[in-house]
């Protein structure tokens, strides 16, 4: 191993004076260092000094290896004791030297003993409530916390969301580990710029088009739009996803295949349920991507029940799933319940509904704490009238 290039250190300059030290040779010794810690640098150097090795003079005397390294000379003495080991020679007798190496491991692994212990303690308490809301609930710390604050704390421990994260990774929480959160440690980036779009009827509704507010996500009422199909060799079942841009408010329906037809069925009895005049009212816009399953646009925007169109719809570009983050993040969350590769037909409407209550009364920190449902609540008054569709089955 290569020794480190300290010249100041290591370099010894003698000078005499006659008048003063009576003929005696008095050693001139430069210093840099001025920490009390041994560096790695400085253990290499100490190791060489005191062994002699390396081309380096012999110096046993911690006063003198303390004014070469700028070090109180008890600090040389506990540094020695630590790295001092017993080594054999080649004919069989040993020798005690001091070892960097040895010395170095020895001090890393108690410095990873130091520090304040855990605020979570022993207290199972709530470390076992936070690891029940991750995995079961499927909580994120920041919903555990909000959780907590709008029912209670489990024990008289409190933590913050970041030191919550920290305990997660460090693996302090029982039975849970970083691939138990919502994107399991991961975010994802849009990559390239939009496509043109192929399809005439599509470019008319382009996402360009879209009205600011939508775009700004100022103003309630804004959609996009999806579909969740099954695994290859299943049945044709899908769900239909409808995320709220500004509030996050989720609407999942289960729906008999990927068609055109069948998703503007679906349109059509959402707006029977709701009444034109609150349709109109909730949705706005809707955003879907240019699947065929929402080919049939002029269908979606008319109305059923008058001749008022229901609403607009806008497409986003190709190959541009980035355009409808939310809808497609909500969609990750879906297939936390319903993996990839299930077979939609075996899931039955009343357990779709529970994963969409669960997303609806799910604390939002983009929400401030406040659940979609809250948030849309807010937004519309107190005079709003939660429809059947959205209203959360215990």
């Amino acid at each position: 191993m290569e020794v480190p290039q300290i010249p100041a250190i290591i370099d010894f300059n003698e000078k005499k004076n006659r008048g003063e030290s009576m003929g005696r040779t008095k050693l001139i010794i430069e210093t840099e260092c001025k920490h009390t810690h041994f560096t790695w640098e400085e253990r290499l150097v100490l190791q060489y000094h005191y062994n002699g090795t390396n081309k380096l003079k012999k110096i046993t005397s911690p006063t003198l290896l303390g004014t070469l390294l700028s070090k109180h000379s008890k600090t040389i003495k506990r540094e020695l004791k630590r790295g001092i080991v017993e080594h054999m020679k080649s004919d069989l007798t040993t020798i005690f030297e001091y070892n960097a190496d040895y010395a170095q491991n020895d001090a890393i692994s108690k410095n990873n003993a130091k520090g304040p212990s855990i605020k979570l303690g022993s207290d199972w308490t709530l470390v076992n409530s936070i690891s029940k809301l991750i995995k079961e609930d499927k909580y994120s710390p920041y919903a555990i916390l909000q959780h907590y604050k709008k029912t209670q704390w489990p024990s008289d421990t409190r933590i913050c969301e970041k030191t919550l994260y920290n305990y997660i990774v460090a693996g302090d929480i029982t039975d849970v580990t970083v691939k138990d959160l919502l994107y399991a440690g991961k975010r994802f980036k849009p990559k390239g710029k939009p496509k043109k779009h192929s399809n005439a009827m599509n470019a008319s509704r382009s996402i360009d088009k879209r009205p600011k507010e939508a775009n700004e996500r100022s103003v309630v009422g804004h959609w996009e739009m999806d579909t969740v199909y099954s695994g290859k060799g299943c049945s044709p079942f899908c769900l239909l996803t409808l995320t709220e841009r500004k509030t996050r408010t989720e609407i999942v329906r289960k729906i008999p295949d990927r068609t055109a037809a069948s998703v503007t069925g679906e349109i059509d009895k959402i707006e029977r349920q709701l009444g034109s005049v609150t349709f109109r009212k909730l949705f706005l816009t809707i955003t879907p991507d240019n699947g065929v399953e929402f080919s049939n646009a002029i269908g979606l925007e008319k109305s059923v029940l008058c001749s008022t169109p229901r609403t607009q719809l806008f497409f986003a570009h190709p190959y541009s799933s980035f355009e409808r983050g939310t809808n497609e993040n909500h969609n990750g969350i879906i297939r936390r319940f319903i993996p990839k590769g299930s077979d939609l037909g075996l899931e039955k409407k009343s357990s779709i509904r529970k994963i969409q209550d669960w997303m609806n009364k799910y604390p939002r920190k983009i929400l401030g704490g406040k659940s979609p449902l809250e948030a849309l609540v807010k937004e519309f008054g107190a005079e709003f009238q939660m429809p059947s569709l959205l209203e959360v089955k215990n």
